[in-house]
Parts: structure tokens; sequence; C-alpha cells
């Protein structure tokens, strides 16, 4: 089964909001287009996970960008596709 390049996939997960929304600055710069899910943590910082979510023809792109920025703490998101 071949994957819809506007489906929805997530690139990364942490419990760093300010991380995340970092991570999705950058993807931005880099001309990917980025979501965040679970930003809305409502002072549960640390504790309520935040996903980054690219479109999945983006996704390979992402994950490389992302792991030349963090290659210690890289560890690519197992999630299934979702779609928007």
């Amino acid at each position: 089964m071949t994957v819809d390049a506007n489906e929805v996939e997530v690139v990364y997960t942490t419990n760093d909001i300010y991380e995340a929304e970092i991570i999705r600055n950058q993807l931005h710069d880099a001309g990917i287009k980025c979501e965040l899910d679970g930003d809305s943590q409502g002072g549960f910082t640390e504790i309520v996970e935040t996903k980054l979510l690219v479109r999945a023809g983006d996704a390979d792109r992402a994950r490389q960008l992302i792991e030349r920025r963090m290659p210690d703490q890289f560890e690519p998101s197992r999630d299934e596709p979702n779609n928007l």
C-alpha cells in the first residue's frame, strides 16, 4: 500500500513544548509545513507529549533535518500516519 503524500506523519515527539516550537520553526524555515499536536498542555509542561506533524511527502526530509540538529536526542516516532 502506498502512502498518500498529503497524509500526516509524526516525525518527532517531545515533552518539552519549547523544544517542539524551536523544531517547528526550523522546519518552517526549511520550507516544511509543520503542526504541533498536544501543544495546549494547560500547565502540564513536561508531562504531556507534543508531537510534530508533517505531510508524508516531507517526512523523510524533516527527520533528516531534525537528526542533523539533534543527533544525540533524535528517535524517530513510531506513530502511524494520520489524516488531516
